[in-house]
């Protein structure tokens, strides 16, 4: 199903329709729905961003396990541009983490603390410098003003086997603690298909 809105269009595939139905009809399918709502949110920060330097033709992908945006010229955009509007989304959840931290402390609420920390931890991983992710492509931005390509290709892919190498680390320490993170090991699982995928 498309839904277009100017020169924008979301795409909403249907196994990510009937994904929300199952994840609503089980335990903590509430953080999984609220964890696609603010993720659809960051992503519309991006769209924000991209349209006001001069990308107005996007469109927003729903899929199961991710929601992702397209957007035509985004190669032409300059360095700087490229930095501001990859690191858009990711403050801006940092931004809307504290916000619903404070809130929490005045009204006390599941709800509130969910929110504060789906959004945490949606800015707190695309910070990560991994070239598929927002960290990353913003790093690359930067480095790219004063350092050749290559040597930009090499840092980042040593920077995402790093924090690939340290994610499983967190999740083996878990496991070893008794406290197995299943959803972290999905996560490095699509972190390893990211980076090999990411053109």
């Amino acid at each position: 199903m498309y839904i277009k809105i100017g020169s924008k269009t979301i795409k909403i595939s249907f196994l990510f329709a009937a994904f929300l139905v199952v994840c609503a009809n089980f335990a903590g399918g509430k953080a999984v729905l609220l964890s696609f709502f603010f993720s659809f949110i960051h992503e519309i920060i991006h769209l924000v961003f991209l349209h006001f330097s001069g990308l107005k033709k996007a469109q927003i992908v729903l899929l199961p396990g991710a929601v992702k945006i397209y957007c035509e010229g985004l190669a032409l955009l300059s360095y700087k541009k490229t930095a501001l509007c990859t690191l858009s989304a990711p403050v801006f959840n940092m931004i809307t983490g504290v916000v619903f931290s404070a809130l929490f402390f005045v009204y006390p609420s599941e709800n509130m603390k969910i929110c504060a920390a789906i959004n945490f931890i949606l800015g707190a991983i695309n910070f990560l410098p991994m070239e598929f992710l927002d960290g990353g492509r913003a790093l690359r931005a930067i480095l790219c003003v004063k350092t050749d390509e290559g040597r930009v290709h090499y840092i980042m892919k040593s920077l995402s086997l790093l924090s690939l190498i340290f994610l499983f680390a967190v999740f083996f320490m878990g496991c070893i603690m008794g406290k197995v993170q299943v959803f972290l090991l999905i996560f490095c699982v699509y972190c390893i298909i990211g980076s090999i995928t990411d053109k």
